[in-house]
């Protein structure tokens, strides 16, 4: 079967919003998992959990996750749609999509000085060096994500501007060619025999060459 370019198009998308839902679905766990190193770390230190803080970060984490879930079933929903008008709405919803997922990363992840405000409770202790490595974590995972975003975006809007295809325009078998295939010979007459071959191979081909 032979491929053309939108097709890889269709795959790549496929590829993509497959590959960002697993990334998805890993920080939705991740997040969890930090919230309960959130609350029972600060309870190890001796702080009380009325006066910690709201780890809006991991809130903000756990919500990009889900928002990255939808996104890639949808994207994959779409990317077997080969209708202009889905691509053109999709193409709209990830476009807002994205640009709101940037806005609370900017805000949430680097705007906010999170060192500063763990500092306030715990100072020179492990548990502040650990949840620093995790922040840096979320933020490198966030940015990765939103990129593989940006990434099927640019392949709808290239899928878009090719235009609709009919769904079988690819789906023909090119036909093989059996005509110098060894199978089938090239000629009704048997092949020449060497000088070498014994005297009753001769005899066996003259006559059937007599009776042919």
């Amino acid at each position: 079967m032979v491929y053309c370019p939108r097709c890889w198009l269709h795959h790549g998308i496929r590829v993509v919003n497959l590959v960002v839902n697993f990334f998805g679905m890993g920080m939705i766990v991740y997040s969890l998992w930090l919230l309960k190193l959130w609350w029972e770390g600060f309870v190890e230190v001796g702080v009380s959990s009325s006066s910690l803080p709201r780890p809006w970060f991991i809130y903000a984490f756990l919500g990009l996750g889900i928002i990255f879930c939808f996104n890639a079933l949808i994207g994959h929903i779409v990317s077997n749609c080969i209708n202009t008008i889905a691509l053109s709405i999709y193409i709209l919803f990830i476009c807002s999509i994205l640009l709101l997922q940037i806005v609370v990363t900017a805000v949430i992840f680097f705007k906010i000085d999170w060192q500063s405000a763990i500092s306030k409770y715990v100072d020179g202790n492990i548990f502040k060096n650990i949840l620093t490595f995790h922040l840096n974590a979320c933020r490198l995972i966030s940015i990765t994500t939103i990129l593989a975003q940006v990434n099927v975006l640019v392949l709808a809007i290239v899928l878009w501007a090719l235009g609709p295809q009919p769904r079988n325009h690819c789906g023909s078998l090119a036909t093989p060619n059996l005509r110098y295939s060894f199978l089938v010979p090239t000629s009704d007459s048997p092949p020449a025999l060497p000088p070498s071959a014994p005297a009753f191979a001769r005899r066996i081909q003259s006559s059937s060459s007599a009776a042919g």
